[in-house]
């Protein structure tokens, strides 16, 4: 195992995500969209780039059906305003709930990267190798 350093742009990136929540995750093979607990979505592509965009900017970008990305949008701010209640077929609920994030961490096992996204009460890991990015359960 070795330890990676956030690049410059990664670091900048997580800066704006500690103190949030993960409310959702939508998963496509190459991105995971992390649904944030303020209006934001942060996207982690299987290359390691990042973004964190204002939600209805971030899901109009997506290459999907209008229709897909108009659901996204309400799912989001049902999963905002319902909480864990809330009834959604697009974004599903983070595998544990991390609480507050408090750090990110990334490291490679052979050709693999792991990004350990460290809450105050779990933490969720993302893989990705090649082209394709999934969560641990």
């Amino acid at each position: 195992m070795e330890v990676r350093q956030l690049t410059k742009h990664q670091e900048h990136v997580v800066k704006h995500v500690f103190g949030c929540q993960i409310l959702g995750v939508y998963a496509q093979p190459e991105h995971l969209h992390f649904l944030l607990d303020i209006p934001y979505l942060w996207s982690v592509d299987a290359d390691g780039s990042m973004a964190l965009v204002q939600d209805e900017e971030a899901i109009a970008a997506l290459d999907l059906p209008e229709a897909t990305r108009r659901a996204l949008c309400e799912e989001a701010a049902a999963m905002r305003e319902q909480g864990p209640a809330a009834t959604v077929r697009h974004f599903t609920p983070p595998p544990q709930a991390i609480g507050a994030i408090e750090d990110v961490t990334l490291y490679t096992v052979g050709d693999t990267t792991h990004m350990q996204v460290i809450g105050d009460a779990d933490t969720l890991t993302g893989v990705w190798s090649g082209a394709s990015i999934h969560l641990l359960t």
